[in-house]
């Protein structure tokens, strides 16, 4: 496997935008959005328990975000703001910003988001300070030699210190790269340049292209990617950090690994994924030389747009059904897999699926295709 690992500085081309400080006495009026929102949906919680969602609103081409106050009748009501890519005050449009969002929360309740640009292809990063409401947005990998087509399926995860790493699939190379945030701006570097898959001969050579649908894990200082080699139809995992990444193959029987979601639970390494040749939702636990496979849905068309979450110990997998267009959801019994639809029967659902836990429940959300909007409910 050939590696690229000249790391290259770059300094973020910051953008300060976004509102103003609420003060206590003033009423927060709440609109209902009627944008077409929840594609490239991510979803996490605040420190004090409320989930907020990021989102790509494809009626403006851009970034939204949301907050939701989960009512004591068991209602939400969703509060809006606007982190990139909406016109500003002037009317000036920046341009169509948010497919590939990713997610993550600080302690100290910062909200950082990893995207994409579309216009310009590249990465780009929102920061969302807790105690003022204000973004601040700016490029993520400009300077580090990435092709003109990066920025795809970003994850991001915080370093020991809480500083953002983001992992994201350079489409015109063909690679996995990483990118480090230190003194204010970020550094990148390729991660894995991938190896092109052998031939017959007579057959047509196959370029590399690896690190599609990558999902980052920082654990005691390590770093842990596991992603997608297209070319060789792999599920790989790289570990390390900068400049220093060892690499294990974790399933390569067929043509397997799309939509991994790794989760780490106490040492343990939980990765949902999906079987691309046969269709079908597989999950592993175990660690870099031992993994143990299985199949836990095998119904037609289904596993892509995975998510996984570790509850009470026990994995549960939201997962998209694309013979029913629906969410269904996996959750572990002891040995056997216990499977449920969970929405879709009246539209189209199961896009871009994300599964948290507040406030001693689960709750999902999905992208509703049918009626253009995110679909968000309590699972127990």
């Amino acid at each position: 496997m050939l590696l690229g690992l000249a790391a290259i500085g770059c300094r973020s081309d910051i953008n300060i935008v976004g509102k103003a400080p609420v003060e206590e006495e003033e009423e927060v009026v709440v609109e209902e959005f009627t944008n077409d929102w929840g594609q490239w949906l991510s979803m996490a919680t605040l420190p004090d328990g409320r989930p907020v969602a990021a989102f790509y609103d494809a009626t403006k081409g851009a970034l939204g975000f949301a907050i939701a106050t989960i009512n004591a009748d068991g209602t939400v009501t969703w509060t809006y703001e606007q982190p990139d890519g909406y016109p500003d005050a002037g009317g000036l449009d920046s341009g169509d910003r948010g497919k590939y969002v990713d997610m993550v929360v600080a302690s100290n309740g910062d909200v950082w988001l990893a995207y994409r640009d579309l216009n310009q292809e590249n990465l780009r990063y929102a920061r969302r300070y807790y105690l003022s409401g204000q973004w601040e947005n700016g490029l993520a990998d400009a300077d580090s030699n990435p092709s003109s087509s990066s920025g795809m399926f970003a994850s991001i995860a915080l370093d020991g210190s809480e500083n953002p790493v983001i992992a994201h699939y350079d489409a015109g190379l063909g690679n996995l790269r990483m990118v480090h945030w230190s003194n204010g701006g970020f550094t990148g570097e390729v991660v894995d340049e991938g190896t092109a898959p052998e031939v017959a001969e007579g057959e047509d050579p196959i370029d590399a292209d690896v690190g599609l649908f990558p999902s980052l894990q920082i654990v005691n200082g390590v770093e842990y990617v596991a992603y997608y080699d297209k070319a060789n139809g792999d599920l790989l995992l790289a570990s390390g950090g900068s400049g220093a990444y060892s690499f294990d193959t974790i399933a390569s029987e067929g043509d397997v690994g799309a939509w991994p979601d790794l989760v780490i639970d106490n040492g343990d390494m939980h990765i949902a994924f999906h079987d691309v040749g046969n269709q079908d939702l597989l999950y592993t636990v175990g660690e870099p030389g031992n993994w143990d496979i299985e199949v836990v849905d095998d119904g037609e068309y289904v596993g892509a747009d995975s998510d996984l979450l570790i509850s009470g110990g026990s994995p549960r997998i939201a997962y998209f059904d694309g013979h029913n267009n629906d969410m269904k959801l996996a959750t572990r019994v002891g040995d056997d897999w216990s499977i449920e639809t969970k929405a879709g029967s009246d539209g189209a659902l199961g896009f871009f699926n994300e599964l948290i836990e507040t406030g001693g429940r689960v709750y999902a959300g999905c992208y509703d295709y049918t009626q253009r909007t995110v679909w968000f409910s309590a699972l127990n």
